[in-house]
């Protein structure tokens, strides 16, 4: 329709490029969205992954000093020979390698109502090192531990997360 000579409204030529050009800025965001799932999905896999570490290391703070060394070091989630979820009725815990277990299975993500969501293929490691006041390896027994949680996970490349901490004899 016109006015005056002048026409009002789009041609078609017109209306395709306006589709066009919006249709291309749609794609490109919408193809964000993948990629940012895939971000909040690593990153929330980060987060179980520290907070379980640092549970860990929170039990074995809270363990006596002198027993830190020969209950935790090189302690491999991997090597445990654990049914999950434990049965924590035939044997009420504590028991000597209740933590540990409750441990891999709280990795595994099976009887983890109390400290999160486990994680795929997760597996944690233990090392506590006698170290003197400067961080150096030290001859036990030192007052000193240094205590490395590591948690590692995920497919190939393993994604991993490590909590060093240190505990001090108290006297």
């Amino acid at each position: 329709m016109t006015r005056r000579g002048e026409p009002r409204g789009l041609s078609i030529v017109e209306f395709l490029v306006a589709t066009s050009i919006v249709a291309v800025a749609l794609l490109g965001v919408a193809s964000m969205f993948p990629a940012a799932l895939r971000t909040v999905i690593r990153g929330g896999e980060t987060t179980k992954a520290t907070m379980l570490a640092q549970a860990m290391a929170d039990i074995i703070q809270s363990e006596p000093f002198d027993v830190l060394v020969a209950h935790y070091n090189n302690l491999n989630t991997q090597t445990l020979t654990v049914s999950c979820p434990l049965n924590e009725t035939s044997t009420p815990p504590p028991y000597a390698d209740y933590t540990k277990e409750k441990w891999a299975c709280d990795l595994l993500l099976t009887g983890a109502q109390d400290s999160g969501q486990g994680l795929p293929g997760a597996s944690g490691r233990v090392r506590v090192e006698c170290v003197d006041a400067g961080g150096a390896a030290a001859v036990c027994p030192a007052g000193l531990r240094r205590v490395t949680v590591s948690v590692f996970w995920g497919g190939s490349p393993p994604r991993s997360v490590s909590v060093v901490s240190n505990v001090v004899r108290i006297r």
